[in-house]
């Protein structure tokens, strides 16, 4: 089963590739380490001490993981930490926000001689994988060597449900190898005990998502200033959309357009989940009639449209935001975390795709501090309720904060979790 699975995986790859350098996101600096194969910066950063390593796959899990990794820096501070991703993304967010506490390194590929090389160089002595990062040749390895194995933050969500019972005697022992599911949701320990983890290794700690939400809070000065270099004064409309797809930027610009007509003075600040795709969202832009500016720029005294070109910098714009919009959610993609927005007191719209983060929309939804929306067309409308009932708005923002506050507290669930796999 194992050359199998090693088998589809580098076809899948090989698959991969046309369409990866075409977007440009091959090749990148990462890929020897994704061979399992790291440089001297990483090697003499661990000087061959066991390590605690942490796998966040992109910048959406690097990001919620944040209050964790640095509270295990913390308790460790005698052995390094590592935290690897997958993305390019993800590594420049791990590197620039958690670079002062952990080492970041790309991730194996899952194939056994890459990941044996990884293992020898990084020696985990515990090993914890965020939300659904679940690679076959990495928990195996590791349990092999008798690394304690943790998923945290673990999520399994329907589409992922659905898909993993087609293979789930396999998964099953894969599933058993791991000491500890610490799972986002009643729901999701449910669902990862069906697919055949062990009941008494499951609990719900809750999301680390709330947590995370409130440390990347941009101060007042910081605001003001950025207010200031775009020539916001307060008096207009923003609308922030963050993360979004191929597919949801048209039907976002063109709902902008006949929000205008209403509201002129509005603003759109759009943030596209990925970096590559400027120039064509910038084209989409000049299609219906406006004419995009680059956020880190010179920003003209009159614009309409504003493209987020740098990462990291989306709490900021959020900041600003008399509205946001959480991308991903207008195409069948699943969303992106409403969290980051709902905590600056934001209200926050979204699309009817809203999968990968089920129980927080829910959440939002139920609390009437987040609005959902079928179609391009309705969110033109709510845009124009909520500009034009501006104190509602501020009010369903507040309700959002207060939302998020109430549910801090998964980081030390976490924490108080995971001590048993570090004495083992």
């Amino acid at each position: 089963m194992r050359l199998v699975y090693e088998f589809l995986l580098i076809v899948g790859f090989l698959l991969y590739l046309p369409s990866a350098l075409w977007r440009r996101r091959l090749p990148h600096p990462g890929w020897s380490m994704r061979l399992g194969r790291y440089p001297e910066r990483v090697t003499s950063a661990l000087r061959g001490r066991p390590s605690v390593w942490v796998h966040a796959v992109s910048v959406g899990e690097v990001l919620a993981v944040r209050p964790l990794v640095r509270a295990l820096a913390q308790q460790h501070s005698g052995e390094p930490l590592v935290l690897s991703t997958i993305t390019p993304g993800g590594f420049e967010v791990a590197s620039k926000q958690l670079g002062d506490c952990a080492v970041p390194v790309y991730f194996p590929l899952d194939v056994q001689a890459c990941v044996a090389r990884a293992i020898e160089t990084l020696r985990p002595r515990a090993l914890l994988l965020v939300e659904s990062e679940l690679w076959p040749a990495v928990i195996r390895l590791a349990h092999a060597r008798g690394v304690p194995i943790a998923v945290v933050n673990g999520r399994v969500s329907p589409r992922t449900f659905r898909r993993s019972r087609l293979v789930k005697p396999w998964l099953h022992a894969m599933l058993g190898r791991v000491d500890r599911f610490l799972m986002q949701s009643e729901e999701d320990a449910a669902r990862i005990i069906e697919l055949g983890a062990p009941r008494d290794r499951v609990q719900a700690v809750g999301s680390l998502k709330w947590d995370a939400s409130l440390e990347a809070h941009p101060g007042p000065e910081l605001l003001q200033q950025l207010a200031g270099r775009l020539g916001l004064n307060g008096r207009q409309a923003v609308i922030v959309a963050g993360s979004t797809h191929r597919g949801e930027e048209v039907l976002l610009l063109e709902a902008f357009r006949t929000l205008r007509a209403a509201h002129p003075q509005a603003r759109l600040i759009l943030a596209p989940r990925h970096l590559e795709r400027l120039a064509e969202v910038e084209e989409l832009a000049q299609r219906v009639g406006m004419t995009p500016v680059r956020l880190s720029g010179q920003v003209p005294g009159e614009w309409a449209v504003g493209l987020v070109d740098t990462f990291g910098q989306l709490p900021r714009y959020y900041g600003l935001a008399s509205v946001v919009f959480i991308g991903g959610s207008l195409i069948p993609h699943g969303g992106q975390n409403p969290l980051e927005a709902s905590s600056l007191g934001k209200p926050v719209v979204f699309g009817p795709s809203m999968h990968n983060f089920e129980a927080i929309a829910h959440e939002l939804l139920a609390h009437r501090v987040a609005c959902q929306v079928a179609s391009g067309r309705e969110l033109a409308t709510l845009l124009d309720q909520l500009i034009a009932n501006a104190p509602d708005a501020q009010a369903m923002g507040r309700r959002a904060e207060e939302l998020v506050q109430r549910h801090r507290g998964a980081t030390q669930r976490t924490l108080d979790a995971l001590p048993p796999l570090f004495t083992r």
